[in-house]
């Protein structure tokens, strides 16, 4: 796995490996700031799974998941009004960060929610057992699906846990079914990627992946976007 200096020129490494991480792509001071809005901020956050996990920006994968999808795009508007009150230039960051990825330009998906952040909460479900894992094609329309057109998933860590917490990640693309056989899981190639505050990992959309277990008194607050190709060299983004 790759670590760049800079998200620019960040296909090459994505094309071989599937994955690369950039350290500090954020100031972690801006990353601190954010993170202690978003806490701040614990009024506005969405309550997803029963309380297992929470966002602020509403998450299009949340709420396909529980039958909540006509609720996310009726408050996509207001939803990115709320990330922005609350930790301004987040939006805008993310977007410049997935178009350094891509090397494409990137525009916000119409009608969908822009980037969010997510809040896994200390000593909860996912801390103790870790995250399910899975491949980020929901949002991907089908025919972008079958022609396997290009589509990126973009995580910021906002505010680490103090221990674990990583990003684990499977030379294993989606093929058409989210189940996926334990043996695949113990093959060898996985990485593990650890973020400080301010790194970013970017990744094939189609691949597989999972939040690791993690300890300790803070939540783990990251910030998501993904992006697919429509055109050439044109992207649309979404949380």
């Amino acid at each position: 796995m790759p670590e760049i200096e800079t998200l620019d020129g960040a296909a090459g490494g994505l094309v071989s490996h599937g994955v690369v991480v950039v350290r500090r792509a954020l100031d972690p001071a801006v990353c601190a700031r954010w993170t202690a809005a978003v806490l701040a901020a614990r009024g506005d956050w969405t309550q997803d799974f029963g309380g297992e996990q929470f966002s602020l920006g509403r998450a299009f994968y949340t709420h396909l998941e529980t039958d909540r999808a006509g609720r996310y795009f009726e408050d996509a508007a207001a939803s990115d009004q709320r990330v922005e009150e609350h930790a301004p230039g987040l939006q805008a960051a993310m977007r410049g960060l997935l178009a350094g990825a891509s090397g494409g330009r990137v525009v916000g998906r119409p009608g969908w929610c822009g980037a969010g952040v997510h809040v896994f909460p200390a000593g909860g479900v996912l801390a103790g057992r870790g995250g399910v894992v899975h491949f980020d094609h929901e949002g991907l329309a089908e025919p972008h699906v079958a022609r396997r057109g290009r589509a990126l998933s973009l995580v910021a860590m906002l505010q680490p846990p103090a221990r674990g917490g990583g990003l684990r990640v499977w030379p294993v693309l989606y093929e058409g079914c989210d189940e996926v056989d334990e043996a695949v899981l113990q093959q060898q190639g996985d990485t593990t990627v650890l973020l400080r505050a301010g790194d970013v990992v970017v990744f094939d959309s189609y691949r597989l992946h999972q939040i690791q277990p993690f300890e300790g008194p803070l939540d783990r607050i990251s910030a998501t976007l993904h992006g697919a190709e429509i055109d050439r060299d044109l992207w649309e983004s979404w949380f």
